[in-house]
């Protein structure tokens, strides 16, 4: 199988290595290299990777499937061409930083019957997995409400790079954290949705010299009536990323850091329920999905694990909090504002 990679940035790179090592022939178009930008290209790509110099005669020969791997606004464009010319796509989160074209791809997508999943590797996570299906058993009894969040210094993110010179410093890019940490708005549709109603607020912080928003408070309703509050930011001095659900009958905590999700009971002490198994580590969220893409392919009726019905209902939710913000107002997903 032959793979196209477009885009050989942090996670570029990170999916052009996990291909690898699932056997798959990579091929690779540098965004960089192309304009004439040859730093860094010997440790950019492994000797066994095809650098590819033009992006429209890649797409169009013989790789079988397209990684999307390039900055957000340039996402659609890119998996349009691809899907136009019968490739199979892997599209990295968030779909896009607007609905322009995403009606096209969807369609585009229907007709040719193509394989197409979205990058929320996050729904592999085996305490998340564990946690859906606890959901669906009932035993948490009637969900009331949610809290999520995740938050990070941004100039800690990458060491050795600039972030006020990276995409999540623009908003023209799709930057901020809103689009940056969609993970999170993904997890509440995909455990407890859909989303009826967005209400957001942001705040722009000058220590971190980029014009995106730096902080968001997001509050989401469900078609059940469960509430959500998910919390984003750029500015967390350590990392941080957590989940807590409460139902009638106990309350449901997941610490990614620690890799346990804990069940409190009225009346007793929180108890460890479930643990990631022994030699977890993060790139094993992107390397399990990667490989069910690859699979999904060879085998189109199985499910897919993060579908892009769900991607563009998720980019809906993260448009209705930019909208709220912006006209301070509830502001329901199917309603966006194109």
């Amino acid at each position: 199988m032959n793979i196209l990679v477009v885009g050989t940035g942090s996670i570029g790179k990170r999916h052009i290595a996990n291909l690898l090592a699932l056997g798959v022939d990579v091929r690779a178009f540098s965004y960089r290299a192309a304009a004439g930008d040859s730093s860094g290209q010997p440790v950019l790509l492994d000797p066994r990777v095809r650098l590819v110099g033009d992006l429209a005669q890649a797409l169009a020969s013989d790789v079988h499937a397209v990684v999307v791997a390039n900055r957000t606004d340039q996402h659609l464009a890119v998996a349009l061409q691809a899907v136009r010319l019968g490739k199979h796509v892997f599209i990295e989160k968030p779909l896009a930083a607007s609905l322009a074209q995403v009606k096209e791809l969807v369609g585009a997508v229907c007709d040719q019957g193509l394989v197409v999943e979205a990058g929320f590797m996050l729904r592999h996570h085996p305490n998340l997995r564990w946690m859906q299906s606890y959901l669906g058993s009932g035993a948490l009894g009637e969900l009331m409400h949610l809290r999520a969040s995740v938050g990070q210094w941004l100039p800690d993110w990458r060491p050795g790079t600039d972030h006020r010179q990276g995409y999540g410093a623009f908003r023209a890019q799709g930057g901020g954290v809103i689009f940056d940490l969609i993970h999170e708005l993904d997890l509440v549709h995909w455990l407890v949705g859909p989303v009826v109603d967005v209400s957001a607020m942001t705040r722009v912080v000058p220590a971190l010299e980029i014009e995106t928003e730096g902080v968001a408070q997001i509050g989401l309703r469900m078609a059940s009536g469960v509430l959500a509050q998910v919390h984003l930011d750029y500015v967390r001095p350590g990392y941080g990323r957590e989940m807590e659900l409460v139902g009638r009958h106990g309350v449901l905590s997941w610490d990614y850091t620690k890799g346990t999700v804990s069940l409190a009971r009225s009346g007793a002490a929180p108890e460890v329920v479930h643990r990631v198994p022994d030699g977890f580590e993060r790139n094993t969220l992107f390397r399990d999905h990667m490989a069910h893409f690859l699979q999904r392919i060879e085998t189109p009726a199985l499910e897919a694990s993060s579908p892009l019905a769900d991607a563009v209902s998720v980019l809906r939710i993260a448009l209705a909090a930019h909208q709220s913000d912006r006209e301070r107002r509830f502001v329901r997903p199917d309603d966006v504002t194109p």
